[in-house]
């Protein structure tokens, strides 16, 4: 038989799979690790329930106070479709009528300071605000030597910390007051709206003041016969 011919043998080394016996002293020493770390575990246990518990109890409440919105159109719809069926003539006549709604204007007023300023001054909110400083029985600040009276303007970043303005998919407004006392933040939540429905209503009267002269000024310009017709 030739050399070619010789088979040739191949060794391979395969490792062996821990046994079962291995396994079992490693979960037998993590058990036995468990159980002498039992007294740790068990502390740390008992202190984090116990700070969350005493946080829970000392921590002051807070209760809500919401308010759906319905923001006015500026907009009213009868002149709009009047003024469509010229749009035509209008743009012969260089006329637009500015046209916009309220919800912007609603959700910039709420953060302003200088509503937020107005809105603490006619509610008096500085003793309910700042109560720690207020003495009740004489109505009068507790204050340090030297120190002044709390003015509008120290309220205002408390009051904006409390107040949530977000507007829904819907075009809605939600209005919402955080506050420690239920009653209070229901009837800081009514006033809010109250005020702003006031400034709303000045602020739709000013707008209205301001497209009549803003017609008028249209009318002395316009010469086209129809376009004179739907200004009137």
């Amino acid at each position: 038989m030739s050399e070619e011919s010789k088979s040739i043998s191949k060794y391979v080394m395969v490792e062996s799979s821990p046994s079962a016996d291995e396994d079992e002293i490693d979960l037998i020493k993590l058990i036995h690790t468990l159980l002498n770390a039992w007294k740790p575990i068990v502390g740390i246990t008992i202190i984090s329930t116990g700070i969350a518990l005493a946080y829970s109890l000392l921590s002051p409440k807070f209760f809500k106070a919401e308010s759906l919105l319905i923001p006015a159109q500026g907009e009213n719809p009868g002149a709009s479709s009047s003024l469509n069926q010229f749009g035509g003539l209008a743009a012969m006549a260089g006329i637009s009528i500015p046209s916009s709604s309220n919800v912007e204007w609603v959700l910039a007023t709420l953060e302003t300071r200088r509503f937020l300023k107005e809105f603490i001054s006619r509610r008096n909110l500085l003793p309910i605000i700042f109560e720690e400083n207020w003495d009740k029985s004489s109505e009068s600040w507790k204050l340090a030597k030297g120190q002044e009276e709390l003015k509008a303007e120290d309220g205002i970043g408390y009051l904006q910390s409390a107040i949530e303005v977000e507007q829904e998919k819907s075009g809605l407004i939600n209005l919402s007051i955080f506050w420690k006392d239920a009653e209070i933040a229901a009837q800081l939540a009514n006033e809010l709206v109250e005020q702003l429905n006031e400034q709303l209503q000045q602020k739709a009267i000013a707008d209205s003041q301001k497209r009549v002269g803003y017609l008028e000024q249209e009318l002395a310009k316009t010469t086209l016969k129809d376009m004179r017709a739907v200004l009137y």
